[in-house]
C-alpha cells in the first residue's frame, strides 16, 4: 500500500526566477479560464440540443498553446494540470448534485483569480525536480535551483509531484508530494485506564479534559483584532487600485496570515502531544457549521479551528497507532451526571455548574462531559464497567490500522 505525505517549505527566488514563477502562475490560471470559459459558452449555445452538446470536441492545451504563443513560456506540465483540476471540479459539482459527494457540497467551478491565492502543480518528468537537505534549496521545472528555508532535513520516498504557490501576501512556496510504502502501524493496545482521555470543546479554552484540564489556549482573532481593525481602517481611507492601497492591503493580508499560521502551528503541536501523551483520545462529533451560525458564535468558533484540530488528530494517530474515539453528536454528554447516569433535561447552555438531583455530585459542565465521553471510551475498550451512559451509536475510528 502506497503512503502520500507532503513536505511544504518557504522558497526565496531571485528577480529572474521571480518572473518565470509569474509568468507560470499566470498561464496556469490563464488556460484554467479559458478552457472553463468554453465550456460554459458550449453549454449555453447548445443546451437545447444534447446530441450536439454531448458530441462536443473541446481544446487541447496544445491547440491553446499555438492560439496563443506566449503559454509555451509556461511549465507544460502545469498547464496539463489545469485541464485535470477543471474536470476534478465539474465532478465534485455534479456528484454534490446527486447526493453523492463526501463532505461539503461543491459549487460551480469559478473563474481563478489573480489577486488571490496562485498556485500550480507540475509533475516529476526527467528528474525536473528535486530537494538538496544538505545546501537547502530546491530544484524546480523552468526555474533550477532556488534556496528555501526551513529545519527538516530529511522526507521519505520519492518525490511525484510539486505543486508552487504564492499567497497574498506574496511569498512563495513549494509543496512536494512524496509517495513511500505504507509503514506497519500497530495499534495502541490499551490496558492503562490512565491512558484514556476525554475531550470536550469549550470556547473559551479550546477544550476541557475528564481532570478539568485546558491546554492553555490562546484566541488568536481576538488577540490580533486591534491591530486587523487597524489596518482595514486605513485601507479604507485609501484610493482603490492606488499604490497607498496596495501597500495598506498587504498590512491587512499579513495580519490575516499570521493569525492563520498561529493557529495551524497550535493544532499541530496538540495533536502530536495528545498522541505521544495517550493511547486513546475521546472526542464528540460536533455540527461545527451549525454552531457559527447559531447565539452570535461564528466568530468565537472560526476562530477555534477545531474542525482543523480533529484533521491533525486523526492523522497523526493514524502514524502513531493511536486510537480515536468519535461519540455521536446526538450523545448528551453534557447533560448527563458522570457519577450516576442521570440525565438533566432542563441544563442550559448558561449552566456552568450544575448539582445532580439524583446524587447531588457538584458538576462543572465541560468537565462533567469530558468524563462522560471517556467513560464512553472506556465501555468500548472493555476497561470499564458496563454502563447506562452509551445511549447512542459510537464509533471507534481505525485510522491507520
Amino acid at each position: 500500500m502506497k503512503w502520500y505525505k507532503a513536505l511544504k517549505v518557504r522558497v526565496y527566488p531571485n528577480a529572474k526566477q521571480t518572473e518565470q514563477l509569474n509568468k507560470t502562475l499566470g498561464c496556469a490560471r490563464a488556460i484554467y479560464n479559458m478552457m472553463l470559459h468554453e465550456r460554459i459558452t458550449v453549454f449555453e449555445e447548445n443546451k437545447d440540443d444534447r446530441q450536439k452538446l454531448y458530441g462536443y470536441t473541446y481544446k487541447e492545451v496544445s491547440a491553446y498553446k499555438k492560439e496563443y504563443e506566449w503559454l509555451k513560456e509556461a511549465d507544460s506540465q502545469a498547464l496539463a494540470w489545469e485541464k485535470v483540476n477543471l474536470l476534478h471540479a465539474y465532478s465534485n459539482f455534479f456528484t454534490s448534485l446527486k447526493g453523492e459527494r463526501k463532505g461539503e457540497d461543491v459549487g460551480f467551478p469559478k473563474y481563478k483569480k489573480k489577486k488571490t491565492k496562485n498556485s500550480y502543480t507540475s509533475s516529476l518528468v526527467n528528474r525536473n525536480m528535486a530537494i538538496d537537505f544538505n545546501l537547502k534549496r530546491v530544484k524546480l521545472p523552468k526555474l533550477g535551483w532556488i534556496q528555501y528555508r526551513d529545519q527538516r532535513s530529511s522526507a521519505e520516498g520519492k518525490i511525484k509531484s510539486v505543486t508552487v504557490s504564492r499567497s497574498t501576501t506574496g511569498k512563495y512556496f513549494a509543496s512536494f508530494l512524496f509517495e513511500y510504502e505504507a509503514p506497519v502501524v500497530i495499534k495502541k493496545v490499551v490496558t492503562d485506564p490512565e491512558k484514556v482521555v476525554g475531550l470536550d470543546m469549550a470556547l473559551e479554552n479550546f477544550y476541557v479534559d475528564h481532570e478539568g484540564n485546558t491546554p492553555g489556549f490562546t484566541r488568536n482573532t481576538r488577540r490580533y483584532e486591534t491591530h486587523l481593525a487597524q489596518a482595514q481602517r486605513r485601507l479604507s481611507k485609501k484610493k482603490k487600485g492606488s499604490q497607498n492601497w496596495y501597500k495598506a492591503k498587504h498590512r491587512v493580508a499579513l495580519v490575516h496570515e499570521t493569525i492563520a499560521n498561529a493557529r495551524a502551528d497550535f493544532n499541530r503541536k496538540l495533536a502530536t502531544e495528545l498522541c505521544s501523551k495517550y493511547d486513546a483520545v475521546c472526542i464528540e462529533t460536533l455540527s461545527l457549521k451549525g454552531m457559527s451560525r447559531a447565539l452570535n458564535l461564528g466568530k468565537s468558533v472560526h476562530d477555534l479551528g477545531y474542525a482543523n484540530f480533529v484533521s491533525r488528530l486523526k492523522q497523526k494517530a493514524a502514524e502513531t497507532g493511536t486510537n480515536v474515539i468519535q461519540v455521536d453528536k446526538w450523545y448528551p454528554s453534557s447533560k448527563l451526571c458522570s457519577n450516576c447516569g442521570y440525565k438533566n433535561k432542563a441544563l442550559g447552555l448558561t449552566d456552568r455548574n450544575w448539582t445532580c438531583p439524583n446524587c447531588g455530585e457538584e458538576l462543572s459542565r465541560d468537565e462533567n462531559a469530558g468524563k462522560n465521553l471517556r467513560n464512553v471510551g472506556l465501555d468500548l475498550l472493555g476497561l470499564g464497567k458496563p454502563s447506562k451512559l452509551v445511549e447512542k451509536i459510537v464509533s471507534l475510528s481505525n485510522f491507520g490500522s
